[in-house]
């Protein structure tokens, strides 16, 4: 078999992968929904902390903050770390002292050898914390009035011992669009969830920073951020600790629940994307050059096959079939994603360019680890090395 013959076959393979994967995911995840009050486990009975690292979110904190204060559940108070922000993020918050919100602003301490900013003002807020369960979101997300309520009352009926969902993301621009699109996508049609919910193997998850509800013993027992202190993506991490202490991990859909605030401008989006790539990846070059080879084999060889086609006025045959099948193969999961998710159907038509702009980033975050000047808000994120 010809080469091109051979890629062209994989491609059609992993494009029916995909497609059977979305539509498994479309009817197996559930969005979190509210119980009728009689159902609830009792407001009194559990008791949640709410926890908020915040460096530099002004432009965020405020609207964060008033969200939880309209909370329709009760029994749950709000710490929020100052770390070391140049803004006017502890002014913000300061204003929400005197509200019927039950919150905390406390001061993050210096940095510890070893240990990377955000995970180490998680851990501080950790020690701070004394709910039964903990639940920590990023300082650009804000919540529904009834998400911690539905979540609570989600994760004892599931008995989950962290509970993360998948936000609503809003974007400022269309390549934020288009590359939210790509990235829920890469979720949705490649992990079989109900596989990743049985499966004991860490890596079969996805977890969500902006959402992660953790039974707090659960989250002392699989040693939380103490044991992720160097991990620059914190959510998988967590994630796959909690997995690999033998304890369950939930994932559900919570864009109905759960708003993730949009970047500043496209620079930072790409910032954003760029300092997760590497370390998702485990920091190893042989695995981004694979998957980016991949890619481009899976989305470009069914198009260039089908192209030369037409310029060379070949008969239609066995191969242009298979590759006018595995485009719409492609086309459909990547349309089922973004509805799922509300996306626009519109960047569906810039799936190539969003393919390309997407391996650029991957290699931009490559670069910037090897040459250690990968950073986030004005911090270096390199404490781990480049593995090929």
């Amino acid at each position: 078999m010809e080469l091109s013959a051979l890629i062209i076959f994989t491609s059609g393979f992993f494009a029916l992968t995909s497609f059977l994967i979305t539509i498994w995911n479309w009817q197996y995840l559930d969005r979190l929904r509210l119980c009728p009050s009689n159902e609830l486990f009792g407001d009194t009975d559990v008791s949640i902390t709410v926890l908020i690292p915040a460096r530099n979110e002004g432009k965020n904190i405020g609207e964060v903050l008033t969200a939880l204060s309209y909370q329709t559940y009760i029994n749950y108070d709000v710490i929020v770390l100052n770390d070391d922000s140049e803004d006017d993020t502890a002014e913000i918050v300061d204003q929400f002292l005197t509200s019927d919100l039950e919150i905390q602003l406390i001061d993050g301490e210096s940095i510890p050898k070893g240990w990377l900013g955000k995970n180490w003002a998680c851990h501080q807020l950790m020690l701070k914390a004394d709910g039964d369960y903990i639940l920590f979101i990023d300082a650009d997300t804000v919540l529904h009035e009834d998400t911690i309520k539905a979540a609570v009352n989600e994760a004892i009926v599931e008995k989950s011992d962290l509970l993360t969902m998948i936000p609503a993301r809003c974007a400022n621009n269309f390549i934020e669009r288009t590359l939210y699109g790509f990235i829920d996508w890469a979720i949705y049609a490649w992990l079989p969830l109900q596989l990743a919910h049985l499966s004991k193997n860490s890596y079969l998850s996805a977890s969500y920073g902006q959402f992660m509800l953790f039974k707090r013993e659960s989250y002392i027992l699989s040693g939380g951020h103490k044991k992720i202190k160097d991990v620059a993506v914190d959510d998988l991490g967590l994630g796959r600790l909690i997995k690999s202490s033998g304890l369950r991990w939930t994932l559900k859909d919570g864009t109905n629940m759960v708003t993730s605030l949009p970047y500043n401008d496209i620079l930072e989006t790409v910032k954003g994307v760029s300092r997760s790539l590497a370390p998702a990846l485990n920091y190893r070059i042989s695995l981004i050059l694979l998957i980016s080879f991949f890619l481009m084999g899976l989305f470009f060889a069914p198009v260039f096959n089908l192209y030369f086609y037409v310029i060379n006025g070949d008969h239609f045959e066995f191969l242009e079939i298979l590759s006018l099948v595995t485009i719409f193969l492609l086309l459909g999961s990547y349309l089922l994603s973004c509805k799922r998710f509300s996306h626009s159907l519109f960047v569906v038509l810039f799936i190539h360019v969003t393919v390309i702009f997407m391996i650029l980033i991957a290699y931009h975050s490559l670069l910037s680890n090897l040459l250690r000047v990968a950073s986030w808000k004005n911090r270096n994120m390199v404490i781990k090395k480049l593995k090929f």
